[in-house]
C-alpha cells in the first residue's frame, strides 16, 4: 500500500467570522450610508411612557464583489442594549451588543446574481431594516471557438474480452470475485449479478477467492476472474482577496494561472468536475457556492465495503478530516470573496461531490467504477437505479492502486466514449511505474512537483511515481487546502492527490472557454472526441514538447491553455 498523503497545520490568521471591533461613531459615517430613525417607546417603572428616536445605520450599502469591512451604528436615548440579525444568517449574527458602533468582515460574492442582505435592528419593541448589497461577477457573453470543423474521432473503445486470472498477490476486498464471461447464460448458472458489458459479480467464501477463481476458468464456467481491487487516496479580481493568496501564489505561478484568469470572464454555463474521494463537508461557507446542487451528490458506499448503502444527496465524510474536502478546495474553494484561499478554476467550475470511501478508508474496483458512471449520467448499486441531475464533464480520481484492473479499464473505455475526462494521480510510492488507474490509456496521469519545479520527493519511499504513462505534472508540495469541517482552518498537502486537482480544474478552464466546440458540455454528441482534443490541447500548453520519464510534458501553462491565439486549444 502506498503512503498516506500528509496534512500539516499552518497560521492562518485572524478568523474572518466573527470579525467584530469597535469603531468610534464619528471615524466612519459616510455619505452613502443607508440610516434610519426608528419610533421607539419607553416605559420604566411607575414612569410616564415616553417616545424617543433611535438611529441605525449600516455602512456602506454596497460592497464590491471581493466584499469587505461593514460598519453599524445605533444610538437611541435610555437603550443600552439592543439585537441585530441579519437575513440570509451571517456567521455571528443575531447579535446583542452594548457597543454603539462596531464592524464585520462581508465575504465576497462568486456568483453573477446581486447579493443582498436585510439586516433587522431591534430595541425596546421596535424593528428597523436595513439592507446591504454585495455586487456580482460581471455577466459576460459565452466564449466560444473559431473552429469551423470538430476533430476527428479516436477509434471506438476496444472491445473487452479478458481471459484467464487476475493478479491475487494485491490488496483486494474478501468475499468477492468480478467474473468475465462472453456467454449471459454462463452468468445466470454461476448466479453472479449483472454488470455491463459482460461482466458479473460473484459471493464467495472469504478466504477462497483464488481458489475460486482459478476453478471457474479452468471449468470453463467463465473465461476470465478477478478481485475487486482495493484503491487508497493518494494523498494529500488578479490577485484575488484571499487571505491565504500570497502562500499559494507562488505554486499557482508555476502553472501561470494568474495570466489564464485574466483572460476569462464569469457569467457562462460552468463545467462540472466530479470529485470521486473520502467524502466532503458541503456546508463550509468558502466552498459551498462552487458545489452542485445536493440533488446530485452521491455516498455509494456508506460506511462499509462489504455492505454498501448508498444515497443520493448526501458525501459527508467519516472523520474529522476530509481528503476529499482538501481536493476539491484546490479546484473550487471560492475565490476573490475575502476567504482563506484561492480555487484553481476561478469559481468557473462547479464539484460535483462523489463519496467512495468507507469508514475504514477503504475503496474497491466497483465503487470507482459506480462513480464514473454515475458522473456520466447513471449508475445501478445494489439493484437501485441512481440518475445524476448534474452530469460532470470531468471525473478527478485522486487515488492509485497497485494493479492492472480490467473491469475498471472497462469502465473508463465506456465513459470516455461518452465524453468524460478522467484525471488521476500517478501515486506516491516513489516508483517508476506510474499507478492504476493512472496508467489507463483513458486517463491523464498526473504526477508532483516540489516548490522547484522538480519530481517531488518528500521523504524516504515517499515521492511522485513517475514512467511512460505520465502524462504531466503539477504542484504536489505543500499546497494550502481545507480539509476539515472549521472554516478558515488551513493545512499543507502533500502528494499526486493535489497535483490531479491542479490538472482537473485547468482541463475545466478549457472547457468552460470552448463550449461551442464541445456542444455546450457534449449536447452535440462530441463523446469520444473530447479526450484526444483535450490532451492535444494540454500537450500545446505544457513545459516540452517531448515528455521525459519524471515529468511527462512537464508543468501546463494554462495561460496558453485558455488563449483564443492557441490553435491546439480552440
Amino acid at each position: 500500500m502506498q503512503p498516506a498523503e500528509r496534512e500539516e497545520s499552518v497560521p492562518d490568521g485572524p478568523r474572518l467570522f466573527p470579525s467584530i471591533s469597535t469603531v468610534g461613531l464619528s471615524t466612519f459615517r459616510p455619505l452613502w450610508a443607508v440610516a434610519g430613525l426608528a419610533a421607539v417607546v419607553l416605559a420604566g417603572c411607575g414612569q410616564p411612557i415616553a417616545q424617543t428616536q433611535a438611529e441605525f445605520t449600516v455602512a456602506p450599502a454596497r460592497l464590491p464583489v471581493s466584499g469587505g469591512e461593514l460598519s453599524f451604528f445605533w444610538q437611541a436615548e435610555g437603550i443600552t442594549e439592543v439585537t441585530i440579525s441579519s437575513d440570509p444568517q451571517l456567521p455571528g449574527f443575531p447579535l446583542t451588543t452594548r457597543d454603539r458602533s462596531f464592524s464585520v468582515r462581508v465575504r465576497g460574492n462568486p456568483t453573477t446574481t446581486a447579493r443582498t442582505y436585510r439586516f433587522t435592528l431591534e430595541l425596546g419593541g421596535v424593528r428597523k431594516t436595513q439592507t446591504l448589497t454585495v455586487e456580482p461577477q460581471a455577466s459576460v457573453s459565452c466564449p466560444s471557438s473559431s473552429r469551423s470543423a470538430v476533430r476527428a474521432a479516436l477509434a471506438a473503445p476496444e472491445q473487452f474480452s479478458p481471459t484467464g486470472l487476475g493478479r491475487f498477490d494485491r490488496p483486494y476486498a474478501s468475499g468477492r470475485l468480478l467474473v468475465f464471461s462472453k456467454s449471459n447464460s454462463r452468468l445466470q448458472k454461476l448466479g453472479a449479478v449483472r454488470l455491463e458489458g459482460g461482466w458479473g459479480l460473484m459471493r464467495v467464501p472469504q478466504g477462497q477467492e483464488a481458489a475460486k477463481a482459478r476453478a471457474l476458468v479452468e471449468q470453463g464456467l467463465a473465461d476470465y476472474a478477478q478481485p475487486e481491487y482495493l484503491y487508497e487516496a493518494a494523498e494529500a479580481a488578479v490577485p484575488p482577496a484571499n487571505r491565504q493568496y500570497p502562500a499559494q501564489n507562488e505554486l499557482f505561478a508555476q502553472m501561470r494561472l494568474e495570466q489564464a484568469w485574466k483572460s476569462l470572464s464569469a457569467g457562462c454555463p460552468r463545467p462540472v468536475v466530479a470529485v470521486a474521494d473520502t467524502g466532503f463537508f458541503t456546508d463550509r461557507p468558502d466552498l459551498a457556492p462552487n458545489l452542485t446542487p445536493q440533488p446530485s451528490w452521491l455516498d455509494v458506499v456508506g460506511s462499509s465495503l462489504e455492505a454498501p448503502q448508498p444515497r443520493q444527496g448526501v458525501a459527508a465524510p467519516h472523520g474529522g478530516n476530509s481528503h476529499g474536502t482538501a481536493v476539491a478546495s484546490v479546484i473550487a474553494a471560492t475565490t476573490n470573496d475575502g476567504s482563506m484561499l484561492a480555487g484553481v478554476s476561478y469559481n468557473l467550475a462547479q464539484v460535483l461531490p462523489i463519496k467512495i470511501f468507507d469508514a475504514q478508508g477503504r475503496t474497491g474496483t466497483l465503487q470507482i467504477a459506480q462513480a464514473l458512471e454515475y458522473a456520466a449520467g447513471q449508475t445501478q448499486i445494489g439493484g437501485q437505479t441512481f440518475t445524476n441531475p448534474t452530469p460532470a464533464q470531468v471525473v478527478n480520481l485522486s487515488l492509485a492502486g497497485q494493479a492492472y484492473d480490467p473491469y475498471l479499464e472497462s469502465v473508463l473505455a465506456r465513459v470516455t466514449a461518452q465524453g468524460l475526462v478522467v484525471v488521476a494521480s500517478s501515486g506516491n510510492g516513489d516508483s517508476d511505474s506510474v499507478s492504476y488507474p493512472a496508467s489507463s490509456p483513458y486517463v491523464i496521469a498526473v504526477g508532483a512537483t516540489d516548490d522547484q519545479g522538480r519530481r517531488a520527493v518528500w521523504g524516504s519511499g515517499f515521492g511522485s511515481n513517475y514512467g511512460p504513462e505520465l502524462d504531466f505534472v503539477a504542484p504536489g508540495t505543500a499546497v494550502p487546502s481545507y480539509g476539515g469541517q472549521e472554516a478558515d482552518v488551513v493545512g499543507n498537502a502533500y502528494g499526486t492527490s493535489v497535483s490531479a486537482a491542479f490538472v482537473s480544474a485547468t482541463v475545466a478552464l478549457h472547457l468552460y472557454q470552448n463550449q461551442r466546440q464541445y456542444g455546450t458540455f457534449y449536447a452535440g454528441g462530441a463523446g469520444s472526441q473530447v479526450l484526444q482534443a483535450v490532451r492535444e490541447c494540454l500537450r500545446s500548453a505544457a513545459q516540452f514538447s517531448t515528455p521525459s520519464l519524471e515529468l511527462g510534458y512537464g508543468l501546463i501553462d494554462a495561460s496558453k491553455v485558455v488563449d483564443p491565439a492557441n490553435a491546439a486549444c480552440n
